[in-house]
């Protein structure tokens, strides 16, 4: 007996913030979580697997112009027609409050109710799946208690949206423990919410799928599904094997590259060349999006510190993946370097360099002093919108984010440094 455990599909996700992006391949984008969803039910019908389960967010929201929908009920139809069922638990993302339209499920797909866990049986095999949709968005409540027994005889499987032990990273939906799920005695668990793929626990099987294509740049490596294989023993139902099998069509990278106190731009290019190469070699023939971030002392910071200059390096950077001929798209371009220069002995010469280079340590030592500086508010709230870089999560403007103003001192310091020194 085999199948498929995925999860967290998201449909139609919108990727936000591309047209900020020029030469995005933004179509490839945004059709990549529905590609990717064809690529499992692919592996399902080539491997003739007996029956798929999607443990929540098939939908990344409510239905409302019915593309996904039918996009998706396309896609499960095929599964029909090859004899291959379809187990189905609604998570936050697709609760039952936001699927505001019906679907149209084909006969083979089997909604878990919204109202408490039951039970399913499989029609000709000896499964019993045990699951729950959401019936709102928000589900704070620990759900296992409420799952039903195991069925004797069976092999046991249950559906959850979930965050296990508090994953920070991930709103804690549905929260229980794994010695919880151990102890409810299923044979394995099939888990959603969270997008990377992890075993949490081995006979039984605690396992998250993963999401099935990654959607930003804090979503990186492979993404895909489970195939999972049992085998029938004398003393019962085993697991022989959990296959992952990848099925993003975009991967996504987090690529930091440090530089050394003589790289100039010449030699920070061929650098960057050269892991670029290595990421198309490793992407497996998909799309690579790519976030670099540069760290270290540098010959070329004094470049970067300059506005025109940055900006004519980003536009360098940018252009070597189609020189190359490699496909690869760089989504973003961060600097986290320093001057190469001997600040400890600059900060000691008794001139306006070294006084200037002092005060700014003052303020670095005590950055709330800078904050309660009214000056610091109005300047901020006229460019506040200028600082908001875009919507995956962690470059949004916080006036009250201390960390933030000492990163803005330091390059405040490399620009000074740049055109004094």
């Amino acid at each position: 007996m085999r199948f498929i455990h995925a999860a967290d599909i998201h449909l139609d996700s919108p990727l936000r913030g591309l047209e900020a992006y020029p030469g995005a391949p933004a179509e490839r984008l945004r059709i990549a979580t529905r590609q990717a969803f064809d690529r499992v039910v692919q592996i399902a019908i080539e491997e003739r697997v007996d029956f798929l389960i999607i443990s929540g967010d098939l939908f990344d929201t409510e239905v409302k112009d019915f593309h996904a929908a039918l996009a998706a009920a396309e896609q499960l139809r095929k599964l029909d027609r090859a004899g291959i069922p379809v187990y189905l638990i609604l998570g936050n993302h697709d609760s039952r409050e936001e699927m505001i339209r019906h679907v149209p499920w084909p006969a083979n797909v089997t909604l878990f109710d919204h109202k408490r866990p039951h039970t399913v049986r499989h029609a000709t095999l000896p499964v019993a799946l045990h699951g729950m949709s959401y019936p709102k968005r928000e589900v704070t409540e620990n759900l296992v208690p409420g799952y039903p027994t195991p069925v004797a005889r069976c092999f046991n499987i249950g559906l959850l949206h979930t965050n296990v032990g508090g994953n920070s990273r991930h709103a804690a939906y549905a929260p229980c423990s794994v010695e919880e799920l151990v102890a409810k005695g299923y044979d394995y668990w099939a888990l959603g919410h969270v997008h990377e793929h992890e075993v949490l626990h081995q006979q039984p099987h605690v396992a998250y799928s993963g999401n099935t294509q990654g959607r930003h740049a804090r979503e990186v490596g492979r993404k895909g599904c489970l195939l999972v294989t049992v085998d029938e023993q004398a003393h019962g139902y085993e697991i022989s094997d959990v296959e992952f099998r990848e099925t993003a069509i975009v991967r996504w990278f987090r690529e930091t590259i440090p530089l050394e106190p003589d790289n100039d731009e010449e030699a920070l290019l061929d650098v960057t060349r050269k892991r670029l190469l290595e990421i198309a070699a490793t992407s497996g023939g998909r799309l690579a999006a790519v976030r670099l971030e540069f760290t270290g002392r540098c010959a070329v910071h004094a470049q970067i510190a300059k506005d025109a200059s940055r900006q004519q390096l980003i536009t360098n950077l940018r252009a070597l993946a189609p020189d190359l001929g490699i496909d690869v798209w760089i989504e973003k371009i961060k600097f986290h370097t320093q001057s190469p220069l001997d600040l400890r002995a600059l900060r000691e010469r008794q001139d306006l360099i070294g006084q200037l280079l002092r005060d700014i340590g003052s303020l670095v030592a005590d950055p709330q002093s800078m904050l309660a500086l009214p000056e610091t508010k109005d300047l901020a709230a006229k460019v506040a919108a200028e600082l908001i870089q875009d919507g995956d999560g962690d470059d949004t403007f916080d006036l009250d984010d201390a960390a933030r103003h000492v990163g803005w001192l330091r390059d405040a310091e490399a620009l000074l440094l740049s055109h004094l020194v």
